[in-house]
């Protein structure tokens, strides 16, 4: 700021008498004059100081293209303002408003460099106190550097409808053994619902030349599909995936696949200790129990009861009681039927357990088990000394709260500590809490001694080799954990 100073330094003479004489009035106009200007000339250079910010030239409104002009929300969810704001000299802010909904939200673009172009992406949560049937108008207020401003409004409804059509499989379920040696005949069965109405269901498989969709008049809000389609006779794998979309305005798209074994030989058998009618899809591993050995269509398991009269099944297929469940028939012979009744293994303990799918031929051995017991496993500790360490078993890995891949971790979190089975000495039990994301585990002690990797399938072994962990999908929760050190098996259930 500039600092003006004026000294009057003005020697005057007059006679005490005369005091309005011609003299003495010239000198105080000519005062007057010189306090005017620089007066003038001061405010002039006090308005320049308190504007600091730069002058642009005039140009034309800025522009607006919105992506919807109606946005759908509801209570609790957020919602997205999408626009493409322009100008042709520059950007200087954008206003978001929604009075009654408290959105008060101003964007200001730097000028240095100027900004002509910018994709607005807001987003912004519907307070739970709103009601569905409300409607709001969006405010946007675009302006420029040169002092231009255009509104635009979005109409705002909060009787959105999110949520995909939701498929239920009947059958065939993930996983499903199709027996080509018994028919090449693949029943596809699902229904759909959906609150806002379906519009379509399509079934889809490129191997098998599949792609059906069904157009659905009247958008009914339950959709019952069915119809089979014949396999070629060699074995296969194939991948069925179904897909239903909604009529909202905004529309839904609901998918999965499904993957299907052709085979004339079973892969795999697995042995089931639920009641019929358990969804198999809950526990995170082990259930049901993969088999220990195959030879041909023999297959073999190790298995413990753990309490008298324990019921089994076999299964041909891992998710499901469907279509394969082996079972005993009236007479006691096994049979694969829905209507089948369980297997009785008589008493407490280990058991070898052999079955052929094929002849229906199975075998009951009980047996006592002579591999290592780990006891004592609560009473561990740490000790860089091993001479000095006492032997814990704890979880490392991930998807797991509290765990990761450090076995000083596994130890100093002791709600992943194992313990040992009172009821039986070749169980390590505990609980652990999944977060949802893939799960990956290895039980294990102070540098990795001793452990147990779980694999594939839900086998644990001690001597995993080149075997890497297996990878796991489950809900988030608590589960019980079990591991068989004599079985090599890991049972993480949903508690």
């Amino acid at each position: 700021m500039l600092k003006l100073t004026y000294n009057y330094n003005l020697k005057l003479s007059f006679k005490k008498k005369n005091l309005l004489n011609e003299p003495n009035l010239k000198i105080k106009e000519m005062k007057k004059n010189v306090f005017l200007f620089f007066l003038a000339l001061f405010a002039v250079l006090f308005t320049g100081c308190q504007n600091n910010e730069s002058d642009f030239p005039s140009s034309d409104n800025p522009t607006v293209v919105v992506s919807t002009k109606e946005i759908y929300g509801a209570p609790t969810r957020k919602f997205e303002i999408k626009a493409a704001l322009a100008d042709d000299l520059g950007l200087k802010s954008v206003h978001i408003q929604i009075p009654e909904l408290s959105l008060d939200k101003v964007i200001t673009f730097e000028t240095d460099p100027l900004l002509e172009t910018y994709n607005l992406s807001y987003f912004f949560e519907v307070p739970a106190d709103r009601g569905t049937s409300e409607a709001f108008k969006i405010k946007l207020t675009i302006t420029d550097v040169s002092g231009n401003a255009v509104d635009e409004e979005i109409n705002l409804r909060l009787d959105g409808e999110f949520s995909a059509p939701a498929i239920s499989m009947l059958s065939p379920n993930e996983g499903a053994v199709i027996l080509l040696s018994t028919s090449n005949i693949m029943p596809v069965n699902f229904v759909v619902n959906d609150d806002s109405g379906i519009d379509y269901v399509q079934v889809k498989c490129a191997a098998l030349n599949i792609d059906e969709t069904v157009q659905l008049q009247g958008s009914p809000q339950t959709y019952t599909f069915s119809k089979e389609y014949v396999l070629p006779v060699t074995a296969a794998n194939y991948v069925l995936t179904i897909t239903a979309k909604d009529k909202f305005a905004i529309p839904n798209t609901g998918s999965l696949n499904i993957n299907v074994v052709a085979t004339n030989e079973y892969p795999a058998i697995y042995l089931c200790d639920q009641p019929k009618g358990t969804n198999l899809k809950t526990d995170a591993a082990g259930v049901p129990m993969y088999f220990h050995e195959k030879n041909g269509q023999n297959f073999e398991f190790k298995y413990y009861a753990d309490k008298d009269n324990k019921e089994i099944y076999f299964l041909g297929q891992e998710s499901d009681f469907a279509p394969h469940c082996f079972g005993l028939d009236g007479s006691e012979n096994i049979v694969d039927a829905a209507s089948s009744a369980p297997i009785i293994l008589p008493t407490k303990g280990y058991y070898n357990i052999k079955m052929n799918p094929n002849t229906m031929a199975y075998t009951v051995t009980k047996y006592t088990p002579s591999s290592k017991v780990w006891a004592d496993i609560a009473n561990g500790s740490w000790n860089d000394d091993e001479a000095l360490r006492k032997t814990f078993v704890s979880v490392c890995g991930e998807g797991v709260k509290d765990a990761n891949w450090d076995t000083w971790n596994a130890w100093v979190m002791g709600s992943l500590h194992l313990a040992n089975n009172p009821d039986n000495p070749y169980q390590l039990v505990g609980e652990i809490t999944l977060t949802g994301s893939t799960m990956k585990i290895t039980f294990t002690g102070q540098w990795w001694n001793p452990q147990w990797r779980l694999i594939n399938n839900g086998i644990a072994t001690m001597s995993p080799g080149e075997n890497g962990n297996g990878a796991y999908t489950a809900a988030p929760g608590v589960y019980k954990v079990i591991v068989d050190t004599e079985l090599e098996r890991a049972f993480i259930t949903k508690k």
